[in-house]
């Protein structure tokens, strides 16, 4: 074997031992209601002792002997019992597992408010939608699994237990059988991890998929691509297809596997335990007591082994859980507070890729004065909109530093700086509620009415409001095609009026507003920010002319800063726009 091949199958053992650890870890990450859980495994022990004395009255029943002094009232007390204790241990199974699936959502759901943006670089988000919904509810089942488990072996060593003391020769060749379930379980369960891992990824991505495009139909049917969008819907189902086929496939394979080793020492049983009746070594009722035995010890090893198979099935759903709970979350609360002075912003040499590889800013260095507009202008791709994010705290630069009144960014707390930097963004700021709950959203104290109405005519969005039927008390959503873009975006300027922060950061934030609205938008921001800084991108060179301050950036460098004459004097791209 070569060196390459020894390293690649170290890395995978490592991969798979860190796959259990993440499996058991989830454990200890999310509220697991553990007087339910002792009430399961004490119901399963006693459902367990249960069919174990329930054997002696069903070899009375075969052997005849039902009239014996009491056995009418014992066998009725029995199997009433086994009855009653396996329907509640199935109900208290079942809400315990509820309990679990909601409290893991609950736990995930906070996790992924809190990661860090660059956790779902180059994911799609949407993905993430059966990860919480479907994932989740698997998630008791390890759990459940172990306490099976115990109750289980409880049960095998109890039977053979009573078998070694009917015919103890006999009963040292009934664990013939358990090697060849062990053998069988093994070969399964090599596959069974990577199956369910591949049908939940198919089912992650056919999730988001169709929660992407479900949005999206009239961008389809305005592109004619209905026949295309058609094809690829159903080969993200055929992927969850097929990868529900390979596992049952394994499923099927495993009963037969499991029902020949049962068959086998069934047999073995029968041709020696008949032999030695006809001989006179053992009575009848022996042979049926200890056949009684035999059928409750290889069920419940069969079903031994077949925990395994579940074990690795709950491994499989879990794996994403895992990766989510373990990431790094945000440290919001850690750092120094921001302080109530406006500060200039300071990027020193800073350089970022998002792979590693290509470089998006390579070296830049400029500064964003305070109670000024800068506007960072350049061609796509240059930069800009990844400043923002840096300075927002989405990402963190490779190299160099930004800092805010000589502070460095990543000491000052992210709470504190989200609280002061206000966001607006190209593209829909919106979730489902009503026009007034969105203009409050995120701010962190009591506003009136008048702030809200107030707030809503600065963005220009007061009148188109007011025309609706339950005005800023109407219902929207992202995906309602009762407002308009341009209309949810000054929803959104109505929201940072009424935040009214120190510092605002506006990426294309006008972009689907019309121009005469855009024009009074920026009007009235301009007005509220007063002695407070702004940091817009923008393509608009009305709005660029207007800036106190320009920063061009060109292909990741910066290539002037300044007032308009310093950079068009000093910038041959910022000429080309110009002209």
């Amino acid at each position: 074997m070569s060196k390459i091949d020894k390293a690649a199958k170290a890395s995978l053992r490592s991969e798979r031992r860190e796959s259990w650890r993440r499996l058991f870890k989830i454990y200890t990450k999310i509220k697991i209601p553990w007087l339910w859980m002792i009430l399961v495994a004490a119901l399963s022990f006693a459902y367990k002792e249960v069919q174990v004395l329930v054997v002696p009255y069903q070899t009375k029943i075969m052997t005849g002997a039902i009239t014996d002094h009491g056995f009418l009232a014992g066998f009725l007390v029995l199997t009433f019992a086994a009855a009653a204790v396996e329907a509640v241990q199935g109900a208290v199974n079942e809400l315990t597992a509820i309990m679990t699936a909601r409290n893991a959502r609950r736990s995930i759901w906070t996790k992924l408010l809190l990661l860090p943006m660059k956790f779902f670089r180059n994911k799609d988000p949407q993905e993430y939608i059966s990860r919480i919904t479907q994932d989740t509810s698997g998630l008791f089942a390890a759990l459940a699994i172990l306490i099976n488990l115990a109750s289980l072996i409880f049960a095998v060593v109890e039977a053979f237990r009573r078998m070694y003391a009917t015919y103890n020769t006999l009963a040292l060749i009934m664990l013939s059988g358990i090697p060849i379930m062990i053998l069988g379980a093994w070969i399964t369960g090599k596959f069974q991890y990577k199956i369910i891992h591949i049908q939940n990824t198919a089912m992650a991505k056919m999730t988001g998929f169709f929660a992407e495009r479900l949005p999206s139909l009239m961008h389809i049917k305005t592109s004619n691509m209905e026949d295309e969008e058609y094809l690829k819907g159903i080969e993200a189902n055929n992927a969850r297809y097929k990868a529900e086929c390979r596992m049952e496939i394994y499923q099927i394979l495993m009963g037969p596997i499991g029902s020949f080793a049962q068959t086998f020492n069934q047999v073995v049983l029968l041709i020696v335990a008949s032999a030695l009746v006809r001989q006179g070594t053992m009575e009848m009722y022996q042979l049926v007591n200890l056949y009684n035995y035999y059928l409750l010890f290889m069920g419940n090893s069969f079903l031994i082994m077949s925990m395994w198979q579940m074990l690795k099935m709950s491994h499989g759903a879990s794996e994403v859980v895992g990766q989510i709970l373990d990431a790094e979350p945000e440290r919001l609360e850690e750092g120094e507070p921001m302080g109530d002075k406006v500060e200039d912003i300071t990027f020193d040499h800073i350089a970022f890729s998002y792979d590693g590889k290509t470089p998006v800013l390579r070296d830049a260095s400029f500064t964003i004065p305070k109670g000024k507009k800068t506007v960072i202008v350049g061609e796509n791709g240059c930069g800009k909109s990844t400043s923002i994010k840096l300075l927002e705290g989405f990402e963190e630069p490779d190299s160099g530093t930004i800092s805010i009144g000589g502070r460095n960014v990543k000491d000052i707390s992210l709470k504190e700086l989200r609280d002061k930097v206000g966001y607006l963004f190209q593209g829909n700021q919106i979730v489902k509620g009503t026009i007034e709950e969105n203009i409050r959203y995120g701010i962190d104290r009591d506003c009136t009415e008048e702030e809200i109405v107030e707030a809503a005519k600065a963005a220009k969005a007061y009148d188109f409001i007011n025309e609706k039927d339950e005005g800023f008390r109407s219902e929207i959503s992202r995906f309602d095609n009762k407002v308009s873009g341009g209309e949810m975006q000054r929803i959104a300027v109505a929201r940072m009026i009424l935040k009214d922060p120190d510092y605002l950061i506006m990426d294309e934030a006008t972009s689907g507003i019309d121009l005469i609205s855009a024009r009074a938008v920026n009007d009235s921001v301009s007005q509220m920010m007063k002695d407070k800084t702004i940091v817009a991108v923008s393509h608009d060179f009305e709005e660029i002319k207007k800036a106190d301050h320009i920063v061009v950036l060109n292909k990741g460098c910066v290539e002037a800063e300044g007032d308009y004459n310093t950079v068009y004097n000093n910038s041959e791209l910022f000429r080309q726009f110009a002209e």
